[in-house]
């Protein structure tokens, strides 16, 4: 097998994986449970686009203060160097 088929045959096998995992997930809620209140249109808006940007506000904040420029160079010497002449 050459290398592009074995990454190939790889992924697929991953996806497959992942799908078959999956299953369990999706399972309905248990008989012996409660029946859970449907949520607002607002509450999973504000959920999954509130965590959303809350997390990019917070990256973005630990970026700009770990990216600071706190070097200040020194001034620039007057003495000057001479070097032999050829």
């Amino acid at each position: 097998m050459h290398t592009p088929s074995r990454i190939a045959l790889l992924v697929v096998a991953m996806v497959g994986a992942l799908v078959f995992a999956a299953g369990p997930a999706a399972a309905d809620v248990p008989t012996t449970w409660a029946d859970p209140e449907p949520m607002s249109k607002l509450d999973a808006l504000v959920l999954f686009g509130g965590s959303t940007l809350g997390l990019i506000v917070a990256l973005t904040l630990l970026g700009l203060l770990t990216a600071r420029n706190n070097y200040t160079p020194t001034s620039p010497s007057t003495d000057v160097e001479r070097l032999p002449s050829l």
